[in-house]
């Protein structure tokens, strides 16, 4: 699962795409072609960084701004499940008979859900959405500044640096285990929308087959809530991904 990062002022196209679309585009073609079998995942993912840093700056993309994706990369082999987490793109894994677990890269667990809540307070004292969001942004625009260094945190782009901090994990899982890898925006369907109750919930509904009609509400209930003061989030809508498989 890649998902580009949403850009948070003025962007540049890069080949006739937005930046977010260029990255995922790029990481998706080499992903489809690079051997995977028997290697660690975060071996793959150094590649993977390598060659988007190259392809970036083929395409005259400087370093200072190069843009960013997160990435979620799973692999089934001999009874285990290889995971490599890089960004807030969560996995949801349902062992046969037991509940759903959620994976996240810990560097990114909460910390959405403390700035929204910040814009949350403002909006309970009267703040309006425009003046609470701009505060919001300009302390994201500051985080972003960091990204991919030890001050901020790591996410897919040209540094190489950020393999190596990568959640990875390796656990067994029992034939039938189902797995969902999805975009933060797909997630939206539990927080902060509420159209499922929770992950259980949602998994449910992706594997029965009714994702789409789910990512309509989805889009229905943003729509109604222009001005993300309803349900705080940043961004009226994201891009909304997920992937099932039952391993």
């Amino acid at each position: 699962m890649i998902d580009g990062a949403t850009p948070l002022g003025d962007e540049v196209q890069v080949d006739g795409r937005s930046p977010a679309a260029w990255l995922s585009a790029v990481a998706d073609a080499f992903l489809a072609q690079v051997p995977w079998e028997g290697r660690p995942l975060r071996a793959v993912l150094r590649d993977l960084v390598g060659h988007v840093r190259a392809e970036g700056r083929g395409a005259g993309l400087p370093a200072d701004g190069f843009p960013t994706a997160t990435l979620s990369l799973a692999r089934v082999r001999d009874g285990r499940l290889d995971l490599c987490l890089l960004g807030d793109s969560p996995v949801l894994l349902r062992p046969p008979g037991a509940t759903v677990i959620e994976f996240v890269d810990p560097q990114f667990a909460g910390v959405e859900e403390a700035l929204l809540e910040r814009v949350r307070t403002e909006l309970d004292r009267g703040e309006t959405a425009a003046d609470a969001y701009a505060r919001a942004h300009a302390h994201n625009r500051e985080r972003r500044r960091w990204r991919n260094t030890p001050r901020g945190s790591w996410m897919l782009s040209d540094v190489p640096a950020a393999a190596e901090h990568a959640y990875a994990t390796t656990l067994a899982v029992a034939p039938g285990t189902e797995l969902v890898a999805m975009s933060d925006g797909f997630a939206r369907a539990v927080r902060p929308f509420g159209l499922v109750r929770d992950d259980t919930e949602l998994l449910d509904e992706i594997a029965a087959g009714r994702e789409a009609e789910l990512l309509d509400r989805l889009r229905a209930a943003e729509r109604a809530d222009p001005s993300c003061s309803r349900f705080p989030r940043f961004g009226v809508s994201d891009d909304a991904s997920a992937i099932y498989a039952r391993l």
